[in-house]
């Protein structure tokens, strides 16, 4: 199940932001903490030299909280990266966040206080992939509804500053994907989690691979939701099953396997499987 995804806007959106880093002094980079991996652009990797990096590890609500502190510590141990946990659902630790960005800028500060410089705002630029969740934490941070939110990917369209925090300018920037997401495991756990709009996608493909992927990593939590207790081999009969007790029929009795396949991508993007992690920091060379 190959997935490319680059309309026009993405590409101008990369430009855009190489020609305004020069304009911050650190990047918040939101990435999905149940897809560490495959929700970070890797033509980010362009934009972001010489500029500290702070990763967001959003909806951590959503994800096993052990991955995501694993995670938390692998990225603080690269160069010029910290990650903190964030979660729309729970209000914004503003200190810890300030603290996390400080630290991010402290040689910039020392340099500034050297000169003699008043200690300023700082500028940073928010940049993630489509439906990360930049807009909500803007929104938190700067206390009023700055940037639109929505649950589709695609909201934002153009680069603008919100200057309502006292301590932060933000730079809120549009969602970007890349060209080819490969490998292809990349691009099923966007589309999985909602990154990559469902109207291009096959859910019943997609809602099969999830299944199937779910059957070799984390099968009781899914087993656990839908009340099954019988041994499957085939996601299909896993599908059908599920089908059954959720009532997802159409005339004759057969399995509506379109109805299914949304009940199981809702129900997984809204964590009613309970908190799962796609992508472990252990096994990120998988991905």
């Amino acid at each position: 199940m190959n997935i490319n995804w680059y309309p026009g806007h993405m590409k101008k959106t990369i430009e855009s932001l190489k020609s305004m880093k020069a304009q911050c002094d650190v990047a918040v980079v939101l990435l999905d903490a149940r897809i560490p991996v495959s929700s970070y652009n890797p033509l980010l990797d362009e934009v972001l030299t010489s500029i500290p990096v702070l990763m967001l590890l959003n909806k951590s609500d959503l994800a096993d909280p052990k991955e995501t502190q694993r995670w938390i510590d692998y990225f603080n141990g690269q160069a010029d990266t910290s990650a903190i946990a964030f979660s729309a659902t729970s209000k914004l630790n503003e200190k810890k966040l300030t603290e996390a960005l400080e630290n991010s800028v402290k040689d910039l500060r020392e340099r500034e206080a050297e000169k003699g410089m008043e200690k300023r705002k700082l500028r940073v630029m928010v940049a993630g992939i489509p439906n990360v969740g930049k807009s909500t934490f803007i929104n938190q941070l700067a206390g009023k509804k700055s940037a639109a939110i929505g649950n589709r990917p695609g909201i934002t369209k153009t680069n603008q500053w919100i200057r309502h925090h006292k301590a932060f300018d933000l730079l809120d920037t549009p969602g970007v994907l890349w060209p080819k997401l490969d490998p292809p495991i990349r691009g099923r756990h966007l589309a999985y989690t909602g990154s990559i709009k469902d109207e291009i996608m096959d859910v019943e493909t997609l809602a099969f691979e999830l299944v199937k992927e779910a059957m070799k990593k984390f099968e009781a939590p899914m087993m656990a939701r839908y009340n099954l207790t019988e041994t499957f081999d085939d996601p299909v009969a896993v599908m059908d099953a599920i089908g059954k007790r959720r009532g997802c029929l159409i005339r004759g009795g057969e399995i509506d396997y379109t109805k299914v396949s949304h009940l199981i991508l809702d129900e997984f993007r809204a964590g009613k499987w309970g908190p799962i992690t796609l992508e472990r920091a252990d096994d990120r060379s998988e991905f």
